[in-house]
């Protein structure tokens, strides 16, 4: 069957988001747009038993380059001790890191995501996203302190812009210790002008803090060891406030991680529903952070997506899993709003929420489908969420991901 052919298929839940789950659900799919969604028991439907359908994950902030490890990098404790690590290893590694980004969009793609959010250096190759897979926002990545090279990186930038579909283009202003303000500022006008998405690490840790509060700090000793640090780049009394107030108003920005946002910040973005913070749940576990203020977040009305980050910092590329991580550490959180966090939030964030993320007559044929332990419960979110429940297939653009890269997942 092509995916411009009829298919229907019968679940014993479909969770749409973006409407009520459907139990005992078919979903109708032509020419890779899903055309309807309802209860059915008609005997031509293919049944796929019981399993729940539910939208393509979307995974809104990782590093398929480091998709070749097979652990998180050491040490975990320090996060420059961890940077210092992760730069040797980019310096030394034998894989390509096209060849690298391709292992993780296959494992993407079998473990149910279906649009990906990727921070992009130099190196990559637009072939390791070719095919019917996860659809992609390429982030490019810029890094530079040295003001002579400014313009220099801007061009780079600019060079991004001509990506055709299912590819998109973005920029990622890496993070303040890592560009120069007057780099930053320029992408930030270059992402106004595209009117393209923009990502930035921000608030990451407590040494980033004290660099922009006082130029001091581990951060600081870090980056004279690369050879990269320019005394009175910044200002003392920085913060990352000052960033967000600089991004407000573009049509998309990733605030990445926002570990260390304080009241005011979030209060800030709280107001801003264009800027998204993308929690990263299990990198953030494994760098023993403070607790992040997500729920707190929620509270407020912050949009929120989700991300995995990379392989360097995380023991898989599923998106599935850091949702049930979230669910096993935090029952009392609504699990419908885990699920919007890893679908719908995610596709808004990257800009293709009126596309994909959600099940809808009229969109992209992209979803999951996830084994269930149950059958009988009637609370379908729990349900899904349950540690046992794992992903079967995913469907990209109306075609069904086709098995070969399966052993990804247990790595």
């Amino acid at each position: 069957m092509t995916s411009d052919e009829r298919q229907s298929y019968r679940a014993r839940w479909i969770v749409p988001v973006a409407s009520d789950p459907i139990a005992n659900g078919t979903i109708g799919i032509e020419s890779r747009r899903i055309v309807e969604l309802h209860a059915s028991d008609d005997p031509e439907t293919v049944d796929l038993g019981n399993v729940a359908i539910i939208p393509g994950l979307v995974n809104a902030h990782t590093h398929l380059e480091f998709s070749d490890l097979n652990e998180p990098l050491q040490p975990d404790a320090s996060f420059t001790d961890w940077i210092r690590t992760l730069v040797s290893y980019r310096r030394t590694r034998t894989v390509t890191p096209p060849e690298s980004a391709k292992r993780g969009y296959d494992e993407s793609a079998c473990s149910g995501t279906t649009l990906l959010g990727e921070i992009a250096t130099e190196g990559w190759q637009s072939k390791a996203f070719a095919g019917d897979g996860p659809r992609v926002v390429v982030f490019r990545e810029i890094l530079g302190l040295d003001s002579s090279r400014i313009d220099e990186q801007l061009d780079l930038a600019k060079q991004h812009l001509g990506l055709a579909p299912p590819i998109s283009p973005a920029i990622s202003p890496h993070a303040p210790y890592s560009v120069h303000p007057e780099l930053f500022h320029g992408l930030v006008g270059l992402a106004k002008e595209a009117r393209i998405p923009l990502a930035i690490h921000l608030a990451e840790t407590c040494a980033e803090l004290k660099l922009l509060e006082s130029g001091e700090g581990p951060i600081v000793e870090m980056l004279r060891g690369f050879g990269v640090w320019r005394d009175g780049i910044f200002s003392n009394g920085t913060r990352p406030f000052d960033y967000l107030k600089a991004m407000a108003g573009l049509e998309q920005v990733l605030i990445v991680h926002g570990n260390y946002l304080s009241d005011d910040e979030i209060d800030f973005l709280a107001e801003h529903p264009e800027m998204t913070v993308v929690y990263c749940p299990r990198t953030h576990a494994f760098f023993g952070h403070d607790e992040h203020p997500w729920r707190q977040m929620l509270e407020r009305g912050v949009s929120l997506a989700i991300g995995t980050d990379s392989r360097a910092s995380n023991p898989d590329l599923s998106l599935w899993n850091e949702l049930k991580f979230l669910y096993a550490r935090f029952p009392d959180v609504n699990p419908a709003k885990l699920l919007e966090l890893g679908t719908i939030n995610g596709a808004r964030a990257l800009g293709l929420d009126a596309l994909t993320g959600s099940l809808a007559p009229g969109k992209s044929a992209d979803l999951a489908v996830v084994a269930l332990g149950q059958a009988d419960d009637a609370d379908p979110y729990r349900t899904l969420f349950v540690e046992q429940n794992q992903i079967t297939r995913t469907m990209c653009r109306g075609n069904w991901v086709e098995p070969g890269t399966e052993e990804l997942r247990s790595k």
